[in-house]
């Protein structure tokens, strides 16, 4: 296994999905040290988005032992992703935990839902793997910053994707 994520709080990673398949149609799994990036951008590479939950979101989180600090960058077709967080509420009410390992030998990513009565849900993911994605751009030339805590950030983004997904 190249890496290890329990997440305790599964429907938040859902909702990052939701959030950034909004974006684009590809969703890049990047664990590194500083914790698991999960990115996205769009077709004309004009909108660039970023959820990176560190170590400290996750009950457990390593990196596997070897030369290579980084797990390696994992790329999906968003629709095969979003029909494992296609419910949120299901997902808040019924699953415990959600574990995500990165198996590097045979080009898979493994989501384990631990649900309530001793359930457990696995998906098996196979994923094309790919240069890290990062957005270029200078800082500098960038005057304005948006800083704003996690809750009224989530409002944010939910209302207004909500509402100009209606105006499209």
């Amino acid at each position: 296994m190249s890496s290890l994520c329990c997440a305790p709080d599964p429907a938040a990673f859902g909702k990052a999905v939701h959030a950034l398949s909004r974006i684009g149609d590809a969703l890049w799994l990047d664990p590194t040290v500083k914790g698991l990036a999960v990115r996205s951008v769009n077709s004309a590479h004009s909108a660039y988005a970023c959820f990176l939950f560190s170590p400290l979101f996750f009950e457990r989180y390593s990196l596997g032992s070897g030369p290579q600090q980084d797990g390696g960058t994992c790329l999906f077709v968003i629709k095969s992703v979003m029909p494992l967080f296609r419910c949120l509420a299901s997902i808040e009410r019924n699953v415990d935990r959600c574990q995500i390992s990165v198996n590097t030998s045979d080009d898979r990513v493994v989501f384990q839902f631990f649900c309530r009565h001793g359930i457990t849900k696995t998906y098996n993911l196979h994923y094309q793997e790919s240069e890290a994605l990062q957005a270029v751009f200078n800082s500098h030339l960038c005057p304005n910053v948006l800083k704003a805590q996690a809750r009224l950030a989530l409002v944010f983004c939910t209302n207004h994707v909500l509402v100009a997904s209606t105006m499209l």
